[in-house]
């Protein structure tokens, strides 16, 4: 008489291109799903690597490398996901695992394209998607082509992100200051500078199909400098929600995506003109997909990108269900350094739902220039949007930052 084996189940990994502390809502939600989780982060102490699986010590750029240890890793399991809440390299590591275990996601060569800004908007021109329009600007332009910049322009950098480097300039001598002190791996662009409101929109692709998740509207510091210091839900904005789709779907395609996230930044003209400024396939930072849009619209926007990566039971987001105001700000300083703080300050607040200091005690402040100026961020809601940010503002009173200024006085 032969006893039956039992057929031994195989276990299902997702594989996390980084183990960082933004990459754990991530890693947990894939464990809620029943996966088992393979951390990969050069780092150590990488606070993921905690509540991972397995752990791969390798830099997420060196794609290669991790595909020969992931295979040496498999010797009973298969890889059903691979994921990153990072931006940049991590993403072409991912495109690139993607392809080698048949993962759906976007083609590895499409990568260099979305993190070049200049290929970028020539996509976006190659699809009919309104941008600003650009400008040709080096140390050998004529003196013809210079007359026909009109001011004043927007500076960024070819790549980079946290509004590093982007700064509105007002004439032609900020122009070929900025101009001279590029370098090679240092390119700046130049372009129009659009009135308007700015909007970010957040989407899910599934199966190659654009889905709308949220939509929130940016209040940001005043120029030169760009620094992101509010978003809000539900957007003034939804009514234009047809032809965001539009675009989303336009992108989807253009990046012949499968299955991922989808970021879109957005300029509103004054005529409901929508201009493309950046469309990235990532889950994008900012507290949105994580904090803002589960207590907005009560959507959890990992599980779903997760789901869609077994090409079933993905369910897609109902954008026009009903939305609680909900609000993420930033708080900024003079030039200074933090003295003191107390980060368990808004525990006991009913609307606030997250909080937290941004810097170290003894850290350096200053005027905001980029997002990494901005010393504490705070996320709740209300009845109203107005409700909303005086609760966030209620909050970091309750955090009791304390700002000693360069003057000595104190902030």
């Amino acid at each position: 008489m032969f006893l039956k084996k039992k057929n031994k189940k195989i276990t299902q990994f997702l594989v996390s291109i980084g183990a960082g502390i933004n990459q754990i809502p991530l890693i947990i939600e894939a464990k809620k799903l029943g996966y088992s989780v393979i951390g990969v982060d050069l780092n150590s102490s990488a606070p993921g690597f905690l509540i991972c699986d397995l752990k791969i010590q390798e830099s997420i750029e060196d794609y290669k490398t991790i595909n020969h240890k992931l295979r040496e890793l498999l010797v009973d399991g298969e890889i059903v996901a691979i994921m990153t809440r990072s931006y940049g390299a991590a993403v072409k590591t991912t495109a690139f695992l993607c392809e080698k275990f048949d993962v759906p996601y976007m083609p590895f060569s499409i990568c260099d394209k979305y993190n070049n800004k200049k290929k970028m908007k020539s996509l976006f021109k190659e699809a009919n998607i309104y941008i600003p329009k650009s400008y040709k600007y080096t140390s050998k332009t004529d003196f013809t082509e210079k007359e026909k910049f009109k001011f004043p322009l927007i500076s960024k950098p070819n790549s980079g992100h946290g509004k590093m480097d982007v700064k509105l300039i007002h004439n032609r001598d900020e122009l070929e200051n900025i101009v001279n002190k590029s370098t090679k791996t240092n390119i700046h662009l130049f372009e129009e500078y659009i009135e308007g409101d700015e909007i970010i929109v957040v989407g899910l692709v599934n199966e190659q199909n654009f889905h709308l998740v949220d939509i929130t509207d940016k209040r940001k510091s005043k120029p030169p400098y760009f620094v992101d210091l509010m978003h809000i839900s539900p957007s003034k904005y939804s009514y234009l929600s047809d032809k965001i789709k539009e675009i989303g779907q336009k992108i989807a395609t253009l990046y012949k995506i499968e299955s991922s996230p989808l970021v879109m930044e957005i300029i509103v003209s004054d005529d409901n003109n929508l201009f493309l400024l950046e469309a990235i396939p990532e889950f994008g930072g900012e507290y949105l997909a994580d904090v803002l849009i589960p207590i907005s619209t009560g959507y959890n926007t990992f599980r779903e990108a997760i789901k869609s990566k077994q090409r079933k039971e993905f369910t897609a987001p109902n954008f026009k269900k009903k939305k609680k105001p909900t609000v993420v700000k930033y708080f900024t300083a003079k030039k200074g350094e933090l003295i003191s703080c107390n980060p368990q300050g808004p525990n006991n607040l009913k609307h606030t739902k997250y909080a937290k200091i941004l810097k170290e005690i003894g850290a350096k402040c200053s005027e905001p220039k980029t997002n990494f100026d901005r010393i504490a961020v705070v996320v709740s809601h209300g009845k109203t949007t107005e409700e909303a940010i005086n609760n966030c503002e209620i909050a970091e009173k309750s955090l009791n930052i304390r700002i000693k200024t360069d003057d000595g006085s104190m902030e």
